[in-house]
Parts: C-alpha cells; structure tokens; sequence
C-alpha cells in the first residue's frame, strides 16, 4: 500500500514545513517545558539549551514521516523522544568533567532501552552518581517504549533497528573518551567490523555509525504496517552505512574550521586534499545510490539524500570561508538539480530563522 509518498523535492518541501516541522516543535516544546522542571538547575540548563540548540535534528528527520502513513504523528512522537535523548546525553557528555567509558555506557543505556518495550528503567546516572533530572530522563525512555509499542512493523524491524542503536551507543562512548585514547578506540572498533565493511576507511566508518537516520528510517516504515524480517534488512541496508557515512561526512566537513580552532577530532581532515576528500564522497555517495536501489519508495530516498547536500552545504560555516566555498560547490554537483533546489530552500529558510531568533 502506499501512502502518497512524495517523489518531487517541492512536494517534500511543501509538506514537510506544513506537516512534520510543526508538529516537531510541539513536542519538543513539551519535551523542553519537562526540561525547566528538573530540580537541578544546571542540568535542567543543559537541557533545555540542546533543545533550542539542535531543535533541527527533529526538524531534518521529520522528513522521514511521511513513509509513516497514517501514523505519521505517532512516529515524530518517537522521533523527538528518541532524538531528545541522543542530543541530551551528547551534550552532558560533552560537558561533563567525566571521561570515563563505564559512565557514558551507562547513559547510553537509555537509547537501547527505549527500543525495549517493558525493559525497567535504569538509574542512567548511575556512575556518575548525584544527579537529579526529576524523571526527564525516564520519560524519554518510556515514551520511546510506549509509542514504538504501537507500530504495527516495530516486532520485525526491532532486531535491525537495536544494531544500529548499538553502532551509534559504541560511537558515542569511544567519542568521549580523554582525547589522547579515542582515535586507537575508533580504529579498534572499525578492526572489529571491517570484514563487513571493507571499502571503508576507519574515519568513514566513524561517520556512518554517527548517524540515526537508518534507524527513524525502520521506526517511520514499522508505524506505517506490519513488515517482514526481509523487508527490515533491505531498508537497514540501503541506509547503512553508506548513507549514514554520506550524512555525517556532510556534518564533519561543515565542522572543520571549528573542530580545529577547539582542537576536536574532524574525520572529514583525515583527506589529505580537497581533491581527495571530492573523490572519496563521490565514492560514498556511489556506493549510497547502488544501495538505495530497489527500496520501496525509492526516489523519495534519493531526493532525501541530495537534500542532505543542501542543508549542511548551505550552512553559515561554509558559506564564509572561501575555501569550504569553493570544495562545497564541487559536492553539490552529486545532487544535481534537486539538490540545488533544496540549497537555495535550505539557505531561505536558516535566513529566516535566524532572523526570527535573532
């Protein structure tokens, strides 16, 4: 059955900003109301300012609801649950004086957990110990569980949907390790993996495990209808991890300038030239289209990678230095037509934005 999903970039855009976008905000206004109600003022700041700060995380995925069909509100419910924890436990781990692996394993517990309805809700804090967020944490999880509950695809695609949770969990704790231990964790984790990814470098692999979008990709196809393991593994597939890497490769390249002048690790650096850096994303991207063949909904997730081009190409990071200029406008030309469709949408829309936060 199919649920109208859109082909053409300006149907996509249309809907999404009458659609999802405003939907999105109405969770994570609630979700940012909970927020100011944490007894402990610091991490309740923490919090709230992840919110206002990658409140476009939710926004880009959002997206994604419309392969949710009938259930499209249900799946930006989850969406914003689950989005909420991964932003909030990166900012906490970010922020925290902690560098210890066993404490960001035990925080991270609340991604798996929210994709195990009836697990018991942990004490995620607990081996940093002396923190209050008045439940915040919990109900994350336990909307996580409730709503995923209901989708009538979440039983068959819950295996495919927790390994990719699980690459991002172990992405996570080795990112935040004292700085002088994480590129041997990472080149480590890849070793594990690498029969399985062979093509890949270790930096790349990095990216493709950052991301989520695979997995909002199973949630918003498992709300839609009852699925088959089958059907699981072929849209798992076409997501990870090419598309993944594609996606956060993007975010890393945008991050350069910054990464350096905080003296944070840059995968999209490890390039020893633009010429390189070029090659390697047309080969990402390559290996992305061959693996989006043949997916239900096939065009829809070819435009949503070309839009990807378009919303970090556009960024202000990128468009005040000459030199990312100059490597962006080269990548834009991956994406072809659609793709400058969406930059020119995605430059209006940050403009705007910007203004009205401003």
């Amino acid at each position: 059955m199919n649920f109208q999903v859109p082909k053409k970039p300006w149907t996509i855009l249309l809907r999404t900003y009458k659609e999802t976008i405003p939907e999105v905000h109405r969770q994570l206004e609630h979700w940012k109301a909970r927020a100011t109600q944490m007894p402990d003022q610091q991490l309740s700041k923490q919090a709230v300012w992840t919110i206002d700060d990658k409140d476009f995380h939710c926004e880009g995925g959002s997206v994604l609801a419309m392969l949710a069909g009938g259930n499209k509100e249900a799946f930006i419910r989850f969406l914003c649950a689950y989005q909420t924890i991964c932003d909030y436990l990166d900012t906490l781990c970010d922020k925290s004086e902690s560098q210890d692996p066993e404490d960001f394993r035990a925080l991270h517990d609340a991604l798996l957990d929210g994709l195990t309805p009836g697990a018991e809700l942990k004490d995620y804090y607990r081996v940093r110990g002396g923190y209050d967020d008045g439940g915040y944490l919990h109900e994350l999880v336990k909307t996580c569980q409730e709503t995923v509950q209901t989708f009538p695809g979440f039983v068959e695609m819950q295996e495919d949907m927790k390994e990719v949770a699980q690459y991002y969990v172990d992405f996570q704790v080795y990112k935040h390790v004292p700085e002088h231990e994480r590129e041997g964790l990472l080149k480590a984790f890849f070793e594990e993996h690498k029969d399985k990814f062979p093509e890949l470098r270790w930096y790349e692999f990095s990216t493709a495990v950052a991301s989520t979008l695979a997995l909002y990709c199973l949630a918003a196809y498992a709300a839609a209808l009852p699925r088959t393991k089958e059907e699981s593994k072929q849209i798992k597939e076409g997501y990870f991890p090419w598309m993944q890497g594609v996606h956060i490769m993007l975010d890393y390249f945008i991050d350069q300038e910054e990464d350096f002048q905080e003296q944070e690790m840059n995968f999209a650096a490890y390039y020893e030239s633009e010429d390189e850096m070029v090659e390697r994303f047309h080969f990402l991207d390559r290996k992305a289209e061959e693996n989006l063949r043949g997916l239900p909904d096939e065009e829809f997730h070819r435009m949503i990678k070309r839009g990807l081009y378009a919303i970090y190409l556009s960024d202000g990071k990128v468009q005040g230095n000459m030199e990312m200029k100059h490597a962006a406008k080269r990548l834009i030309q991956l994406g072809g037509m659609p793709t400058k469709i969406f930059y020119y949408n995605s430059w209006i829309f940050r403009s705007r934005k910007d203004r009205v936060n401003s």
